[in-house]
């Protein structure tokens, strides 16, 4: 099958499609997914340019979308055929946050998922929402979660609060939608018209080019009466 691979040393143009052996069928405790789609965060930019440390080899990309293929004994929580999304930590099940280095990481410490088949314990991925293909699934992984815990799970985001949005990466994307999701306002900054713009469509409610507006944070307070931003997120992204 074929499998995108961090070179050696690790820069983009050493980054590589190569062949590697099909993963086979699952074992105890495993499922076997046919990937369909993954998405790229800044962290996969990192690893496959050589600023974040990983193996030479190593199939680069931590999120990914697919289908269950086939599961092994012991296995009760997917059948064949469903949806599923990675885990970027794939040992943490619940509870406050215990791990402290990305030695399990897919795409990191481990393999990803640039490839065409995966085959991993049942705990590394989980189910898919309804209604999202592969690609919006991969999405989840890494971004979705990120702006969900900052502004929900460590927040405590609540209908009637603003958030501000510094940037228009992934993080952002999803942090205005989650705000918007939940009732609050969504302010989004960025040097690039066209990136507001898009901004506006997705459901900001203001957004602001740092670059025109120099006293953006005025702007700011204007629009919120006063009161400020009750949670900020910075995801800036090349360009803005």
């Amino acid at each position: 099958m074929k499998a995108m691979t961090v070179g050696s040393p690790a820069t983009l143009e050493t980054l590589a499609w190569t062949q590697r052996a099909d993963p086979g069928q699952p074992g105890s405790g495993m499922i076997r997914v046919a990937l369909h789609g993954s998405s790229l965060n800044f962290h996969d930019l990192g690893v496959v340019t050589g600023r974040l440390t990983a193996d030479a080899g190593r199939i680069a990309l931590a999120d990914a979308g697919g289908t269950v293929e086939a599961v092994g004994d012991d296995v009760t929580q997917f059948s064949v055929g469903d949806e599923v999304v990675s885990c970027f930590f794939p040992d943490w099940q619940d509870g406050a946050p215990t791990i402290g280095n990305f030695a399990r990481p897919p795409g990191d410490g481990i393999d990803g998922y640039a490839t065409e088949f995966a085959v991993a314990p049942a705990t590394a991925f989980t189910h898919a929402p309804r209604g999202y293909d592969a690609v919006e699934a991969a999405t989840i992984t890494t971004a979705g979660l990120t702006a969900w815990r900052a502004l929900v799970a460590d927040g405590g985001l609540k209908a009637g609060d603003t958030v501000l949005l510094l940037g228009t990466g992934g993080v952002s994307i999803w942090g205005w939608q989650i705000a918007k999701a939940m009732g609050a306002m969504a302010i989004v900054t960025s040097s690039s018209g066209e990136k507001l713009e898009r901004a506006r469509e997705l459901g900001a409610d203001h957004v602001v080019n740092y670059r025109e507006v120099k006293d953006w944070g005025r702007a700011i307070v204007d629009w919120t009466g006063g009161r400020g931003v009750a949670d900020s997120a910075r995801n800036l992204t090349a360009g803005g």
